[in-house]
């Protein structure tokens, strides 16, 4: 992060695991990421859903392989689309929000490290396995 103090500009650096802590205090993520070539995924949303944060995320060609929408995430492609979305997740908040409050178990449910094991053990274990 770069602040500026004065006329000075100073570079904090934090450790993964502070903004791991810094992330996952957070109650909803939210990605502004477009890709050029609609192909690349954004990696902060897969560091988001590690913590358990769901994410409302600028919509585009290949996001939904990332954000299932109503199950960790929904998508905007407008400010009055993501307005919406958030007034929606954040009605009755902090003890009456049942949608915040199921994306979030998706959002768990898509980070957790039992299905990375159950994703390795069925897609990349096989192919490096040929390889090798």
């Amino acid at each position: 992060f770069i602040r500026k103090k004065g006329n000075v500009l100073h570079a904090t650096c934090f450790t993964s695991k502070f903004l791991l802590d810094f992330t996952g205090s957070a109650d909803l993520g939210v990605c502004l990421h477009t890709s050029s070539s609609g192909l690349d995924l954004p990696m902060k949303v897969v560091d988001m859903f590690g913590c358990g944060l769901p994410v409302c995320a600028v919509s585009y060609s290949c996001i939904d392989e990332l954000v299932k929408v109503e199950k960790n995430g929904l998508l905007f492609s407008s400010s009055s689309e993501l307005a919406d979305e958030l007034l929606m997740l954040f009605r009755g908040f902090p003890n009456e929000c049942d949608a915040l409050k199921s994306l979030k178990n998706g959002a768990l449910e898509t980070g957790s490290s039992a299905r990375w094991a159950t994703e390795w053990e069925e897609h990349a274990k096989p192919l490096i396995s040929e390889v090798i």
